[in-house]
């Protein structure tokens, strides 16, 4: 694991900026097969479901950061929110737990699926608290239990965490200049809590890519917009400014967001996003899910047929594919009765997992 691209180009960034090493240099590589099936001979993906050996996906980029920042500044808990079957958590509680902290989740309500009744059972296995976000509604002093907590906002998407993602864009340039992949002409991501795209955009940007990035919105219009990635770019760089003087003004154009394939609801499987689910396994053998990476990997088929398009395009996967079936087999439906009575309905329904 070597150090951040962007402190070999910034150097004193280094000095100022904590962080702790958690992830590998995720590969590119060409989707032929399906490529063929799409009618192009240049659909590229970046394997970010393969950050780390315990758990990938993009949050593992932002956590580097975060945990080191709450380890730098002495804080314990780590407290952070997502939705009943969040990544975002998940990733929080195992790395929490490999790092010796203490992680408390938030958790919000999310359309029931199989892979929430997993992901609460998993919180439990990795000895995270946790807290109904109705519960701290009715009582804002439940978090005073918590006084050196240190919190990370969903999804990881703040100025410290972001910081991992504009690293990744440096990563990216790196591999097209080492002739891994062309330099892409657009590149497609699931677009929620706002963090990964606004990274990516003053990562590019710094590192002088001529590509753009387009968000695929999938979580409320409420809650995720240009707007707001337009402000977590300005404090990110706002930020990284304190610790160097050395980054230049750089201005954020309108992110483009599409917005067609979020399905209504947080977490609704669509019928694009399991087809496009279905076309990935089936070609190239790649895990994806219906609540990100589907509903991404639709619109971007859909702009390929669409548009006709033929250049260089990438596929950025923010899925983590590490098996979890160590863990997974160790967990019984019975479990849920160990759980906080506030997640006991969730699991009047018994589900395959």
């Amino acid at each position: 694991m070597k150090k951040p691209f962007l402190f070999e180009v910034y150097p004193d960034l280094e000095n100022s900026i904590a962080w702790l090493p958690l992830i590998n240099k995720t590969k590119v590589h060409k989707l032929k097969a399906l490529g063929e099936y799409l009618g192009t001979n240049d659909l590229w993906i970046k394997r970010d479901d393969q950050t780390t050996e315990i758990y990938g996906g993009n949050k593992p980029r932002k956590l580097e950061f975060l945990f080191a920042d709450a380890k730098k500044k002495n804080k314990d808990p780590v407290i952070t929110i997502g939705g009943l079957g969040s990544n975002h958590c998940l990733a929080t509680s195992i790395f929490g737990q490999q790092l010796g902290f203490k992680v408390v989740l938030i958790l919000f309500n999310q359309p029931l699926t199989s892979d929430v009744q997993k992901k609460l059972l998993l919180f439990q296995y990795f000895k995270t608290e946790m807290l109904h976000e109705e519960i701290i509604k009715k009582d804002q002093g439940l978090l005073k239990r918590y006084p050196n907590s240190y919190f990370i906002t969903g999804g990881g998407s703040d100025q410290i965490g972001i910081i991992g993602f504009v690293n990744a864009a440096f990563e990216l340039k790196n591999q097209v200049e080492q002739g891994e992949m062309p330099l892409p002409k657009y590149v497609f991501l699931a677009l929620g809590s706002g963090g990964t795209l606004a990274g990516l955009e003053i990562g590019i940007k710094l590192a002088n890519i001529n590509t753009k990035v387009i968000g695929v919105r999938v979580i409320d219009k409420s809650t995720t917009s240009s707007a707001l990635v337009k402000s977590l770019f300005k404090k990110t760089l706002k930020n990284l400014k304190i610790f160097s003087d050395k980054i230049p003004d750089i201005q954020i154009q309108k992110s483009i967001i599409i917005d067609d394939f979020y399905g209504g609801e947080y977490g609704k499987v669509t019928k694009e996003g399991l087809k496009a689910l279905q076309l990935m396994e089936k070609y190239e053998n790649i895990e994806l899910d219906t609540t990100y990476t589907a509903k991404t990997f639709a619109a971007m088929i859909n702009f390929i047929k669409k548009e006709n398009f033929k250049k260089p395009i990438l596929f950025w996967n923010t899925y983590n594919s590490v098996d979890l079936s160590q863990f997974v087999k160790k967990l019984k439906f019975e479990d849920y009765k160990s759980l906080p009575k506030d997640f006991h309905p969730f699991f009047k329904k018994r589900l395959k997992f």
